[in-house]
């Protein structure tokens, strides 16, 4: 994240907040959605509903969309574990044994 960009404008939130639009406006994926949501529902389990997920998977908008959401939540572990390192002096993903004698104060 570039300096003096805040984190609502950082092109990983954006490109978040552009998949969730897409993914708003596929109407295939909104009607997969729904029948997703109405076998889920009456509690129906099956090929159907497999299938209904498999072609929801599929689609281009939903990829782009778990991607982008899987981007903004390492965005957000990174960011926690630098505040909580500020905060609290431990680093979570320092390596206890492969101690680099940073003088950190690791968590494991």
């Amino acid at each position: 994240m570039e300096l003096g960009k805040s984190l609502a404008d950082s092109d990983v939130i954006s490109e978040l907040r552009d998949a969730e639009i897409a993914f708003l406006n596929d109407k295939e994926a909104q009607l997969l959605l729904s029948k997703i949501k109405k076998h889920e529902k009456n509690r129906k389990q099956g090929v159907e509903l497999n299938y209904l997920k498999e072609e929801l998977f599929e689609l281009d908008s939903y990829k782009r969309l778990i991607n982008a959401q899987k981007a903004s939540k390492e965005l957000m572990t990174e960011i926690n574990s630098i505040l909580n390192f500020y905060i609290n002096g431990i680093d979570h993903k320092c390596d206890k044994d492969s101690c680099a004698n940073c003088h950190r104060h690791c968590a494991n």
